[in-house]
């Protein structure tokens, strides 16, 4: 038998809208961040901060009165999207727009401006040619249009019911019926995170930075690349996580370790104390996103936690093969 699906609610909730709202900003700002500290020994003491129309410099200042004001500025709109995620009744797309196209432009501009710095002696000899902000208008306009036919999907039903009680179910397996249930956890805000980290990796090499900066970028980035789609199964070998990039390492929990299954609305940071896969006093488990979670009470006390698309399927499988294996070992 394959995996089994539900039906998506219709209902739609806001919780995901600040992160993605301040995804982008963020992103920027630790691309603009990266680039700065892999060419801050080629700056000099001042840089070029303001260019006129024909791309010479007119405004000068300290390397990191410029870093500074790039990155807060870059996070600063990140929180300010964030805040109108949560509390404005904006459209979704609208939102992706508003976060993306922004966090492109002033992140092409700030990048290529540090660059342009790196590359002269003299901040009165830094050349900014205005063709790039054609670029940036360009990129940012693509930008926005993309944000505009991103798809958008209902709210997991955990986000729609705060503090709910937990739901236990069952499937109703028949004698010798085997079932296997995959789906698989992907965050878009960890694949773009991803993507900046090598894109900054790329522009550190290209600009002649240090080795070490953008090794350390890339690294951290495959590191990523371990959490950014997880392949989650249920079966009679219990629950199993695996990395859909490479397929190791194979985490989860052995079916005879599980007592019981059910779900619950989860929080990573309220019931996990953060994002990714975490190991807390008594509870271990994954989680990229608030929403429905698969909570298992294990047999030595402990649980384990994954916020998972249907998770009732999961959990319903589950508590079958617990009762069969019950069964089993009475008779």
């Amino acid at each position: 038998m394959s995996a089994m699906t539900s039906a998506a609610p219709p209902a739609r909730g806001r919780r995901g809208y600040p992160l993605i709202a301040a995804a982008p900003p963020v992103i920027a700002a630790v691309v603009t961040g990266a680039v700065s500290a892999a060419v801050w020994s080629r700056l000099p003491d001042r840089v070029a901060t303001h260019l006129g129309g024909n791309g010479e410099p007119d405004g000068f200042a300290h390397p990191a009165v410029l870093v500074t004001v790039s990155v807060l500025l870059l996070a600063g709109w990140g929180a300010l999207g964030a805040w109108l995620g949560r509390t404005a009744r904006i459209p979704a797309r609208a939102l992706y727009s508003g976060a993306l196209a922004p966090a492109v432009l002033l992140g092409y501009l700030f990048t290529v401006l540090l660059l342009a710095n790196a590359a002269a002696d003299d901040a009165a000899d830094v050349r900014f040619p205005m063709w790039h902000l054609a670029i940036a208008a360009g990129a940012a306009l693509a930008a926005a249009a993309f944000a505009l036919v991103l798809p958008t999907r209902p709210a997991p039903e955990g986000e729609r019911v705060d503090g709910a009680a937990p739901r236990t179910s069952t499937l109703g397996l028949r004698p010798g019926e085997r079932v296997v249930w995959h789906r698989t956890v992907h965050s878009w805000l960890l694949t773009a995170l991803q993507g900046g980290l090598v894109i900054a990796a790329l522009i550190t090499a290209i600009s002649g930075g240090d080795p070490g900066a953008w090794i350390v970028l890339l690294v951290v980035a495959v590191i990523l690349a371990l959490t950014t789609r997880v392949r989650v199964s249920a079966g009679e070998f219990g629950l199993a996580l695996r990395p859909a990039l490479l397929g190791v390492p194979r985490l989860g929990v052995p079916l005879d370790r599980i007592a019981a299954a059910e779900v619950r609305p989860t929080s990573p940071l309220k019931d996990l104390g953060g994002w990714g896969y975490r190991i807390t006093a008594g509870r271990r488990g994954f989680a990229v996103r608030s929403g429905d979670g698969l909570w298992l009470e294990l047999t030595d006390g402990k649980q384990y936690v994954v916020v998972v698309d249907d998770a009732r399927t999961a959990a319903a499988l589950l508590n079958d093969l617990i009762a069969r294996r019950s069964a089993h070992s009475e008779g």
